[in-house]
Parts: structure tokens; C-alpha cells; sequence
């Protein structure tokens, strides 16, 4: 199998909390950023590029796959307090494998034009914590998108738009914050546009969500990518509970439904 040839960025020197993500083609000015989330993002995607994590979270020795065994997870999504949208995660085995679904649907509307439109489905399928495959289709603003993958033995080798990349062999995806072990990540699977994505972290410290069952005590950490910023929060049980998101200068709220 050839591997596919990418012409990756290189590494910025970062500064204590953000380091500088880099296109092939150059850095994308600087998104507005009401919350102070991110500086010099680029918006478009990167293949091949490594990116650190900024300061590594305190959530301990991670397990495999950890949200296979919290059950399906359901987020609103909301902008000024109101529903634009959903995002849900469901989850089953089969044998030793984990199948993770994935569906998006978020719409933001000016008048009766769509302001901004994602609409996502995925199947990943994982084994002993590893990706094995996955499938994906996404329409975003009226472009459409196709991902496929499959492991290799010495990495995965994952198809967008743009042609084959062979990612490293154990990396998370860029669905993956179901799974805690997310924050320790410098780079992900993209399985919205092919290729590798740069990925930065930042714990922020303990504090109360008010989740469906009541409020509950979490982790908060800063995430940087190239294609959004926000923050993502995970209970005392590693469950993913909360994330406001920062996309085209919008943010949006991930309120846990179910």
C-alpha cells in the first residue's frame, strides 16, 4: 500500500496557551472571539501537521473507548438561547468491536436563507480502542463531502475530497470527544474532510454543569482545531456533558439532552 503524499505544515513555537495551527497554504486571519478562545486559527483543514498540547488535563489512566459503557449521548444545540439544531451519538457493539454513529444537524437561518448549515453522518467502527474503519458524509454550507478509512497495520488509511492520507495507526477522530481520552490528543482523524487535524488543549479547572440529572462537578478544558474553538466538559464518570463551540465567529451551546 503507497502511502499518500501530503504536504504537511510545520510546527509553530506556541505560546503558553495557544499554539499557531498552520494550512499548507498559509495561516487564516484571526476569528472574531467573544469568549477569548482561540488567536490565529486557521479555518481551513490541514493535512499532516503536528501540533502539542498545550498542558496536559488530570484526568488520570484512561480506558479504551470509555463512553461505550455511558450510553447514547443527545446535545441541543443552541445560539441566543435558541434550538438551531442537534448532535447525537449512539452507540452498540458487536462482538469486541465498538460501532459509534454520529449524527449532526445544525442550521443557522438569516430571513429565509441559511446563514450556516452542517449536516453530518458517520459510522466508526473501533476495536481494543483503535479505529478500524469509518464512513462519513457531510454537507456543509452546500458543499458535500465524502470520508472513508480503513486501518492498515502500520497506520490508517483514510479518502476525502482530496485523495488518500495514511494517518498514524492509533490516532482518535475528529468526532471522538464522546471519548475522554480526547484531551491528551495533539492530532486527529479528520473524518469531516480527510487527513490529519492539529488538535490543542488546555485545562481550565473544576466546575459545576447543570446536566438532566441535576448539576454535576467537571473537568473543563479549552479545545483549539482548525475548522472551530470552544471548550468541552466531562463529568466525574468521563461523560461528555457540555461544549459552547465557536464556528463562523457564532457560538454555539451543546446543552446535554439525554
Amino acid at each position: 500500500m503507497t502511502a499518500a503524499v501530503c504536504k504537511g505544515a510545520g510546527l509553530r513555537s506556541p505560546g503558553p496557551l495557544v499554539r499557531r495551527l498552520r494550512h499548507r497554504e498559509g495561516t487564516v486571519p484571526q476569528l472574531s472571539d467573544p469568549m477569548g478562545l482561540s488567536k490565529a486559527i486557521s479555518r481551513r483543514r490541514m493535512l499532516g501537521q503536528a501540533v502539542g498540547v498545550a498542558a496536559l488535563p488530570l484526568l488520570g489512566s484512561l480506558p479504551p473507548a470509555h463512553a461505550a459503557v455511558q450510553g447514547d449521548l443527545r446535545f441541543i444545540a443552541l445560539r441566543q438561547g435558541k434550538s438551531i439544531g442537534e448532535h447525537s451519538i449512539a452507540f452498540r457493539t458487536d462482538g469486541e468491536r465498538l460501532i459509534v454513529d454520529t449524527h449532526i444537524d445544525l442550521a443557522v437561518k438569516f430571513l429565509i436563507f441559511d446563514a450556516f448549515r452542517l449536516m453530518h453522518d458517520a459510522r466508526e467502527i473501533w476495536q481494543s480502542g483503535r479505529l478500524v474503519s469509518v464512513v462519513s458524509t457531510t454537507e456543509r454550507d452546500g458543499t458535500r463531502m465524502r470520508v472513508s478509512g480503513s486501518a492498515l497495520g502500520d497506520g490508517f488509511r483514510i479518502v476525502g475530497n482530496d485523495g488518500p492520507f495514511l494517518a498514524a495507526a492509533h490516532l482518535l477522530t475528529s468526532n471522538s470527544f464522546w471519548d475522554s481520552r480526547i484531551v491528551l490528543e495533539a492530532k486527529l482523524i479528520d473524518v469531516q474532510y480527510g487527513g490529519e487535524v492539529g488538535l490543542v488543549v488546555k485545562r481550565l479547572g473544576d466546575e459545576p454543569v447543570v446536566t438532566p440529572q441535576g448539576s454535576v462537578p467537571t473537568s473543563h478544558h479549552r479545545i483549539i482545531t482548525p475548522h472551530y474553538a470552544g471548550s468541552v466538559f466531562y463529568d466525574r464518570d468521563r461523560r461528555w456533558v457540555k461544549a459552547p463551540v465557536e464556528m463562523k465567529g457564532e457560538i454555539i451551546e451543546y446543552a446535554l439532552a439525554t
